[in-house]
């Protein structure tokens, strides 16, 4: 099972990939474009982030994908988001629409994290105003896709949290 956490910025998706990682042993991807903003180059300018930067991360995050068995099924996986990310990020701040990043695995099960939870303060937060709007993106892209979409909308962590584990479970019940 891959499992991909993705949504808008602030909504509790690197939580929730690490704590679901950690209860089901999955092996656990972090999101690329954090790590080179905090890591790598932390001096990047987020708003507006100069192109060669965004690519970079781009670069980056299909790397780790790769690497981290994103397009294998041998075992259990879940990434702190993927392409779908890349694909609205590149849309909104360069004005491109990049067919390539929308290339994921019809097995791939999203867990869509909606942005009705307070956003909390992070220098790499940039489009915290914006949530509602974006989160309409996620929604038309992931319609777009075969994949199985899973909705956690619910208003408090322990309630994705909650909701996010009982289903987990029930796609490895039913995958036995």
């Amino acid at each position: 099972m891959r499992v991909v956490v993705t949504g808008t910025e602030s909504t509790y998706k690197s939580t929730l990939t690490k704590a679901l990682a950690q209860q089901f042993s999955f092996v656990h991807t972090k999101e690329y474009a954090r790590e080179y903003l905090e890591e790598i180059a932390p001096n990047t300018p987020v708003d507006a982030m100069p192109r060669a930067d965004y690519d970079r991360i781009e670069q980056g995050q299909l790397q780790t994908q790769k690497s981290y068995g994103y397009f294998d099924n041998f075992e259990d996986r879940i990434f702190d988001t993927d392409g779908i990310t890349l694909y609205i990020w590149k849309a909104d701040k360069y004005g491109e629409i990049d067919p390539e990043l929308l290339k994921v695995p019809e097995d791939v099960i999203y867990f869509l994290c909606y942005p009705n939870v307070p956003a909390g303060e992070d220098r790499l937060r940039i489009d915290a105003q914006r949530r509602t709007s974006l989160h309409r993106e996620y929604l038309n892209v992931l319609h777009r896709l075969p994949n199985t979409v899973v909705h956690l909308d619910q208003p408090t962590l322990e309630g994705r949290l909650a909701y996010a584990q009982k289903t987990i479970e029930e796609l490895l019940n039913d995958a036995v």
